[in-house]
């Protein structure tokens, strides 16, 4: 099982994955790292929450906050979100739309949507990261997000199955939630030239943490 622990830089890091490993094991590896290194917000020097950074949104958390209705969706993306160059990964994607803060955080800084939260935040660590931990962070994000873009498209089209085939080659387009094959994120990011040959073979290299 994934793990993530301090490597000998004192950055956050993981031990290993596999072809067996999916989008779900890395998240519960950030969720039990935060258990076990709790990181308290009101001294968080980053306040993402709390400043004019984008919240990139993606289909998950928007399907889940819209109740899987494909009605509220279209209304929720038009009332709540606007579209945002990503100028990392050269696409489209959906951010909150906001001036300052989130507009789902409390003036304590809690979430309200915590549970539904987006997968960006869910990956988000508010301390110093390797760089392998935050380039396989940004593949899945850029994948989620990516997949609202597509998922739009065909929520607001009468596509044939063979042009939804072709959105589908995102691996997370009409997923139901974030238990896809990281594998497959990697193999999308290549087609989509996110990520190199020689990348992705150091993201399966072991590492020993302590």
């Amino acid at each position: 099982m994934m793990k993530l622990l301090y490597d000998v830089e004192g950055k956050v890091n993981y031990d290993k994955i596999n072809k067996n490993t999916t989008v779900k094991d890395v998240l519960d590896a950030v969720d039990i790292f935060l258990n076990n290194n709790p990181l308290n917000c009101n001294e968080c020097e980053e306040s993402c929450c709390k400043r004019s950074w984008s919240v990139e949104m993606d289909n998950i958390c928007v399907n889940r906050l819209s109740s899987w209705n494909d009605e509220a969706v279209l209304d929720f993306i038009q009332e709540k979100l606007v579209k945002k160059k990503n100028y990392y990964r050269d696409f489209d994607q959906y951010v909150l739309n906001k001036k300052m803060d989130c507009n789902f955080i409390t003036e304590t800084n809690l979430c309200t949507i915590y549970e539904d939260r987006p997968i960006i935040c869910r990956l988000y660590i508010c301390i110093s990261r390797s760089y392998r931990y935050n380039l396989i962070r940004e593949l899945i994000g850029s994948t989620y997000l990516k997949a609202l873009i597509h998922e739009e498209k065909i929520r607001n089209n009468n596509f044939t199955n063979e042009t939804i085939n072709k959105y589908k080659r995102n691996p997370a387009v009409l997923a139901k939630d974030y238990n896809i094959l990281l594998e497959k994120v990697f193999d999308y990011s290549e087609d989509e030239g996110w990520l190199d040959i020689d990348e992705r073979e150091e993201l399966y290299k072991e590492r020993i943490l302590e």
